[in-house]
């Protein structure tokens, strides 16, 4: 990932108001879609997990900006804008394209309509999330509102707010062990295959895509995607989990799903934990091949 530009003024959304609105403004209002997991840091109960449209309201002269929403908190919902609040923008290179990043950062960020304190909120806004290969037959890839993904903490007095999406595509390192045919163990190394979580918040059930999938070296095909079906989804403090056991791979070929038993998962698990951005994803097939994974599904711009 290669940094182009980055200012600590608005200049860069000058052009993004302008094209949006057909003119030359000092103002851009621009409301991000996301998922929320609220977690009451008291209890460590259950988290509270539900969508939102955060609605940022920036001032490209003053280098400022606010931001508001809706969130179901407590025994009912409760709602907030914050102080002013200084952001940057930058440009950065990101699979051979340039996008433009903006972070907001606000240890005391103002108060909610129930007067709790609003305090060290951090957000980053951008489009450099991994996209999966194209599979005829596979679902389509969901999106939140003007392609901006956000990757935000916040505490709303005793609750802890972080931000994610419902559709993810990981991508890192696999490293697969099994036995050879004469029974000696080996391991391999594949940095090609990608795992895609298409979560089903209602449901708490979740699709996992494996693409890319070669776990040996002795073999020489590589399967193109293997998909499982109605995992189990649970929430907690730590993150997002996927578990499942017993589960007959499909796999799409020519648009249409097939169940293969060669590729039954002994087991799989899928912990997406911390930011919400990355994910260890621990897995057996049929009794022979294991694998493990560690990876993001988006790229984070750290701190100048």
């Amino acid at each position: 990932m290669k940094k182009l530009l980055f200012v600590a003024t608005a200049a860069a959304l000058m052009t993004l108001a302008s094209c949006k609105n057909n003119d030359s403004v000092s103002t851009l209002t621009l409301p991000v879609t996301a998922y929320n997991m609220i977690t009451n840091t008291l209890d460590g109960g259950e988290p509270v997990v539900a969508g939102s449209v955060y609605r940022f309201n920036f001032d490209m002269v003053a280098g400022t900006t606010t931001m508001g929403t809706e969130l179901p908190m407590g025994t009912g919902n409760i709602s907030f804008v914050t102080g002013t609040m200084p952001f940057t923008t930058g440009m950065y290179q990101f699979e051979n394209n340039y996008y433009q990043i903006i972070n907001v950062e606000k240890l005391q960020a103002g108060t909610t309509s129930t007067q709790e304190n609003i305090t060290d909120l951090e957000c980053q806004l951008t489009p450099m999330a991994y996209m999966p290969p194209q599979v005829q037959g596979a679902p389509a890839v969901s999106y939140p509102s003007d392609y901006r993904y956000s990757i935000m903490h916040y505490n709303i007095g005793a609750y802890r707010v972080r931000t994610f999406w419902s559709d993810m595509t990981f991508r890192g390192e696999t490293t697969a062990s099994y036995a050879d045919k004469d029974g000696v163990q080996k391991s391999f190394i594949n940095k090609d295959m990608m795992y895609r979580v298409i979560l089903n918040i209602k449901e708490k059930t979740a699709t996992v895509v494996l693409y890319n999938v070669k776990l040996s070296e002795e073999v020489n095909q590589t399967v193109n995607n293997m998909v499982l079906e109605k995992l189990p989804v649970s929430f907690n403090a730590s993150g997002i989990h996927v578990n499942g056991s017993d589960i007959v791979a499909k796999v799409y070929e020519n648009g249409t799903a097939t169940s293969n038993p060669e590729y039954t998962f002994d087991n799989f698990s899928c912990d997406i934990m911390g930011e919400l951005t990355s994910a260890s994803i621990l897995y057996k097939i049929a009794g022979k091949n294991n694998g493990q994974f560690s990876g993001n599904w988006i790229t984070k711009v750290g701190k100048e």
